[in-house]
């Protein structure tokens, strides 16, 4: 059910102290000419996946921002238009720039409208890989409007009946404000049956690829040189394999998050086949929305009603093993406040990565 990772830490791992590893995320990105405003932001989304557990998200993914920078595949300074289509729509052309900051605009755009309407959506452009799809959504709910983000991306995950690699794994997230004291709903997920991080992480790692996670069609899952998962390896849409155990409906998510993002923002899946492996742009897709609760009842009897579902689930007779039924976000949430204390793991192989690159831009950290 959640993102946050449940596999145990590799032996090696040590903890560092938030602060510091968001300084250095934010010094790397300055490095590669990103202005520090922006990169202040990147390191602000890229450290919070990190906090809540899910560290395919998080700073494991510098030498893919890094890469691209370097190689000029990501606009380090973009002119971002912003059209408002309707009252309650409007498109944002990110020029190849950075997903955090287009994800920023794009959201601050339907909180606006949302105030002032009850809702707003607006489709992105030209943009590149914006965090962890739940860092957007409940940026709404922050602010007590249901959140909504999705992304689209290629070259990943196979169309059921399909052995070729074509779309992305395609995350969506959805926030909806409990009342204070309450409970949050935050649900982000792939529509691949696991998201390339999570692979990437399991293989530096050395874990093994649980079964249905990458089609039994293909090369083994394998990492390049650059320590990302290649592209000769389909992931699976959530159901797996064929339509048995509902491989198409993970696809037909997968396909509503590619159509949301692509067709409607004007965002061509052959661009992102094209840009998937570094040597283009990534063209990548966003769509981002926010509601007001008040827009469809009292959000007293909103929450009133959540918290009551929420009850009846947690009052499940459990599995054995397990002694909690949890709310999508708790776990997160849980993590979150550990990490705080304890500081955010660093395995070896992270720890590898990170040396390498305070080395490359002379940055002076001395990991």
């Amino acid at each position: 059910m959640p993102l946050v990772e449940s596999s145990p830490l590799p032996p090696g791992t040590v903890r560092e102290k938030v602060d510091r590893i968001t300084e250095f995320v934010a010094a790397v990105f300055a490095a590669t000419g990103i202005p520090r405003a922006q990169a202040d932001l990147v390191a602000d989304v890229l450290v919070a996946a990190d906090l809540r557990g899910v560290r395919s998200h998080g700073i494991a993914r510098l030498p893919y921002f890094a890469v691209r920078l370097e190689s000029g595949r990501i606009n380090p300074g973009p002119d971002m238009r912003y059209e408002q289509r309707t009252e309650t729509t409007g498109h944002l052309d990110a020029d190849n720039g950075l997903g955090m900051v287009a994800a920023k605009m794009a959201m601050h755009e339907v909180m606006t409208m949302a105030a002032a309407r009850g809702a707003g959506f607006v489709a992105v452009t030209g943009s590149n890989h914006f965090g962890f799809a739940g860092y957007w959504a409940d940026m709404a709910a922050q602010r007590g409007l249901i959140g909504i983000a999705m992304a689209n991306s290629g070259r990943r995950t196979t169309p059921t009946f399909g052995t070729e690699s074509l779309l992305g794994t395609n995350p969506m997230a959805v926030a909806i404000p409990g009342a204070a004291g309450g409970t949050d709903f935050l649900l982000d997920m792939a529509t691949a049956t696991a998201a390339v991080g999570k692979i990437e992480t399991a293989l530096r790692e050395d874990r093994p690829i649980p079964d249905g996670w990458v089609s039994q069609y293909s090369s083994p899952a394998a990492l390049d040189e650059r320590g990302v998962l290649t592209y000769d390896a389909p992931l699976l849409p959530l159901g797996g394999e064929g339509d048995e155990t509902g491989g198409h409906k993970g696809y037909g998510l997968a396909l509503l998050v590619e159509l949301l993002c692509g067709a409607l923002a004007g965002s061509a899946l052959s661009d992102r086949l094209r840009g998937a492996d570094g040597s283009a742009p990534a063209a990548m897709g966003q769509f981002f929305g926010a509601l007001q609760v008040a827009g469809f009842r009292q959000p007293s009897e909103v929450h009133a009603d959540m918290e009551s579902t929420f009850g009846t689930l947690r009052a499940a007779t459990k599995t054995p093993g397990h002694d909690r039924v949890f709310i999508h976000g708790e776990p997160e949430a849980i993590a979150e406040e550990e990490n705080h204390r304890l500081g955010i793991p660093i395995t070896p192989a992270l720890l590898e990565q990170m040396r390498r690159l305070d080395a490359r831009f002379e940055l002076g950290f001395g990991w």
